[in-house]
């Protein structure tokens, strides 16, 4: 362990050095800052990165050409560099980070906070993948900040596994909550009517699964549920009805929130972070009964083919742990494979579409969706043809595009 400044955290590394950084609440804005100056210090490096909260100072590097950006999961600012082709997609599961992308690392960024009195540093908010870096890139940077929660499970990294400490006075980014509409609520209520008892929810984000999160919070005892995967500000009701129930530990690889949510975090037994090869891992997640994948999408077609990374061949996002979480729930008995989405944008424009833009991939293949609800109802797909899985969706399309769909039209 070695405590340096700011200025020396890249000290020794070589130009060209694959980077690979913590994300989500757990983004390193201190030492990806710094980074940006290395690089064009240096002459060359190559980030690659998932959601990068707080908007880190990438893009005068990145326009230079002195650093190279590559990101699973596109997001603030990186969405218009994305959109000038300046930064690299990687359309990659979150699984694969860890067996594809860190094992090629030259240096991993990560965020903690102080060692205590044992020696042992908190990851805090992101696990995921993070944990696996520190223990596969050649050289752990980690910022340490004292607001990083101290969280139980794989969030535990020994000062021995850090190669070099540099303070850090930036606060932690944060994921503003997302305030469900009526329409989010609606299709959430829907949603509910699918969950069997004994379940165990992995959510996703955005207004649908956060209001679905209110909606079950209630519930939550009566039907025996877990939690697992991702926690945001508002699920903690429901977490804590999870471990009131005794369904718990909560287990998540991220924690996408605000103040609160670090502060519910904190020490807090009821809640184990886990690493991606412990809960992206299909065989691992195989054998929880019962797991209930709820996602939502930018759209879906009359075949049942889901598109969540981009609009108009522009990416907006990534595939996440969507993939991880839908296989592990189709090979978990008695699980469930459910898109929720709004049947319209906030333009108007139908989510339920004939036929997806030929420049948008696909997401989630159409034999992978067991059913698709919207605030119109739950189109069941799992064992229909064809023709059935068409008829249904376009009973839950919104009603004033419903004639055109028919016919063809977008």
């Amino acid at each position: 362990m070695e405590q340096v400044d700011r200025s020396e955290a890249f000290r020794d590394v070589p130009a060209g050095a694959r980077v690979v950084a913590g994300a989500g609440c757990g983004t390193p804005l201190t030492l990806l800052a710094e980074l940006a100056e290395y690089a064009e210090r240096a002459g060359g490096a190559t980030l690659t990165a998932g959601i990068l909260l707080g908007d880190p100072p990438l893009e005068r590097a990145v326009r230079s050409g002195a650093l190279r950006v590559r990101s699973w999961h596109v997001h603030g600012a990186l969405r218009r560099l994305r959109r000038e082709g300046l930064v690299d997609y990687l359309p990659m599961r979150l699984l694969d980070v860890s067996r594809f992308v860190l094992p090629e690392a030259d240096v991993a960024l990560v965020r903690v906070g102080p060692p205590d009195a044992a020696g042992f540093c908190s990851l805090g908010a992101s696990t995921g993948f993070t944990a696996d870096a520190v223990e596969q890139a050649g050289l752990v940077i980690a910022e340490v900040a004292p607001d990083v929660p101290r969280t139980r499970g794989a969030a535990a990294v020994h000062v021995s596994q850090i190669d070099r400490f540099v303070r850090s006075e930036t606060p932690m980014p944060q994921h503003p909550p997302v305030t469900p509409d009526e329409l989010s609520r609606a299709v959430a209520r829907n949603v509910v009517d699918l969950i069997p008892h004994g379940a165990t929810l992995q959510l996703g984000l955005g207004a649908v699964s956060e209001g679905l999160a209110v909606e079950l919070a209630p519930l939550a005892a009566e039907r025996s549920l877990g939690l697992l995967g991702l926690v945001t500000t508002p699920m903690i009701p429901l977490a804590e009805a999870v471990i009131a129930a005794g369904r718990g530990p909560v287990r998540a690889v991220e924690l996408m929130g605000d103040e609160r949510l670090m502060t519910w975090a904190d020490n807090n037994p009821g809640l184990e972070m886990g690493s991606s090869q412990q809960l992206h891992h299909p065989a691992v997640l195989a054998a929880e009964p019962a797991l209930v994948s709820v996602n939502s999408a930018v759209a879906v077609d009359l075949r049942g083919q889901v598109v969540a990374e981009s609009v108009r061949g522009t990416e907006i996002a990534g595939v996440g742990g969507s993939a991880d979480f839908s296989e592990g729930a189709h090979l978990s008995p008695g699980g469930l494979r459910i898109i929720a989405l709004r049947s319209t944008t906030r333009s108007g424009a139908s989510t339920i579409v004939a036929a997806h833009d030929p420049a948008d991939a696909v997401t989630a293949p159409h034999h992978s969706v067991d059913a698709v609800v919207t605030e119109h109802g739950c189109a069941w797909l799992r064992g229909r043809t064809a023709a059935q899985r068409r008829s249904a969706l376009l009973e839950v399309a919104a009603p004033e595009h419903r004639d055109q769909l028919a016919r063809g039209g977008r």
